[in-house]
């Protein structure tokens, strides 16, 4: 009994403990501009969301950065594109879907006309050095707000804020000129005779700065990481981003120590989505996922039994369910491993799913609703409870702090995932036993407060994973 007190002691401190929020930290998500949000973008997104909740919930203040692609001859493409399709270049007309048709078009025309590559990257690089026309400069800025008002609206849905957008643009030639300096001051910089600039670095030569004076990603990404390290003063940089780029960025951690010791450069790596194809094997729009998960949820919610009115809108109910389900089927899966998507598994109201994280949720709301009348105390008292499910339930709430890290150490979602499955099990199991209504005073409040604290240990961890808990589905 002595240690069932002590247990629960701990559970009240693991609720209500005060954060320290002293370090910095940073996310990174990378789409480009001019192209739909690609369902390859997902776990890049819900990855890099997860893991600043995970920090900010528990020792840290995150600024989370989207870091567009909006610098390379992707921009000529799509120029050329749209004056072959003689499209009308005004910010009314252009939309996220006419700017990607023009891009995959002059891909194809540059197949059969090699002179498309070079005219694309030709205006790409009076772009880069400042040499564009006025009007050119204008459609580059307007593709840029396309982009990020699509964009938007597909972070809504997935209950995802930025505190920054930062652009690739930002980090020209011309507006990295202190880092070229800094770098060739401590001997990294070597200058070749056909007018390219390379790092001098582990006895290798690596490209910086192309002989037409444009930049790469490495270079960027250099400038990059200085800026947000003395903007912030942040020492740890989180950059979430699949695992083909390993050796990329294990160079930019090489680089990065060399001029800054202070500065931590964390790769976060994942591995793909398979099976995510049409049946045209073309790859699938991440909003097409999504209203495909929220019309099956909303078949279900029609024909569920279950089912309750209530004052949130069922067409949200529906959106939150499949963006639910999206989340935790891919945050389930360990992150370094590729893995196969089946609707089926993902979708499903029955088994381990987000959906039933969901359903446990809102039986939790219901019963505190439906028990109103319960004045709920402060305190657990241990003697109230000797059931086999109540002390389950009790011990597994206690392992939540324990989880969190766990998953903080290993930055693994499917630790947290999986513990609230567990916990769901526990919850729903004692549900069944720990009767409310006919219980006596004494018995009724304590048996109310710990379905309190197990639905806002569920809750927390819900949202670190980067859902919405419904109160009602």
């Amino acid at each position: 009994m002595i240690y069932l007190k002590t247990t629960l002691v701990k559970l009240i401190n693991i609720i209500y403990r005060i954060l320290n929020r002293s370090s910095l930290n940073l996310g990174n998500c990378s789409p480009n501009i001019a192209k739909p949000f690609h369902v390859g973008h997902l776990r890049s997104t819900i990855i890099g969301n997860f893991i600043s909740n995970l920090t900010n919930f528990i020792n840290g203040h995150v600024v989370r950065i989207n870091y567009l692609g909006d610098w390379g001859p992707q921009f000529g493409y799509t120029l050329l594109g749209l004056e072959h399709m003689k499209s009308d270049m005004s910010n009314n007309n252009m939309t996220i879907e006419s700017l990607y048709n023009a891009y995959i078009l002059a891909n194809k025309m540059a197949n059969s006309d090699s002179s498309i590559h070079n005219k694309a990257k030709s205006i790409f690089n009076d772009l880069e050095c400042g040499n564009s026309t006025t009007d050119i400069k204008n459609l580059w800025n307007e593709f840029k707000s396309i982009t990020i008002n699509e964009l938007e609206v597909i972070y809504k849905r997935l209950g995802i804020v930025f505190d920054e957008y930062d652009w690739e643009s930002k980090y020209s030639k011309e507006n990295i000129q202190d880092v070229l300096k800094r770098l060739n001051e401590i001997g990294l910089l070597k200058f070749k005779d056909d007018g390219s600039t390379v790092l001098n670095f582990n006895n290798q030569e690596i490209t910086i700065l192309k002989n037409d004076s444009s930049t790469l990603y490495l270079t960027r990404d250099i400038a990059a990481a200085l800026r947000r390290h003395k903007l912030y003063d942040s020492e740890d940089l989180f950059y979430v981003v699949d695992n083909t780029q390993s050796k990329h960025f294990y160079l930019l951690k090489s680089v990065i120590s060399q001029i800054n010791s202070n500065i931590n450069i964390h790769h976060i790596p994942f591995g793909r989505i398979h099976g995510m194809s049409s049946r045209k094997g073309q790859g699938i729009l991440l909003e097409q996922l999504l209203n495909q998960a929220k019309s099956t949820m909303d078949l279900k919610r029609k024909f569920s039994k279950t089912t309750k009115i209530n004052s949130m809108d069922d067409n949200d109910i529906a959106d939150v369910l499949g963006v639910s389900a999206i989340i935790i089927n891919d945050l389930k899966q360990k992150r370094k491993k590729d893995y196969n998507f089946s609707w089926e598994s993902a979708l499903q109201v029955n088994g381990d799913t987000g959906i039933k994280l969901q359903y446990t949720h809102c039986r939790l709301i219901s019963l505190e609703e439906v028990n109103s009348n319960i004045t709920i105390p402060d305190e657990v008292v241990a003697e109230c409870f000797t059931e086999t499910v109540a002390l389950d339930l009790i011990l597994e709430i206690c392992r939540f702090e324990d989880i969190l890290t766990e998953t903080n150490q290993e930055l693994e979602a499917c630790i947290l995932v999986n513990y609230l499955f567990r916990l769901s099990n526990c919850i729903n199991k004692a549900l069944k036993v720990l009767n409310v209504k006919n219980s006596s005073s004494i018995i009724a409040q304590q048996r109310i407060l710990l379905f309190r604290r197990a639905r806002e240990t569920l809750s927390t961890g819900m949202k670190i994973l980067g859902l919405v808990p419904l109160k009602c589905m």
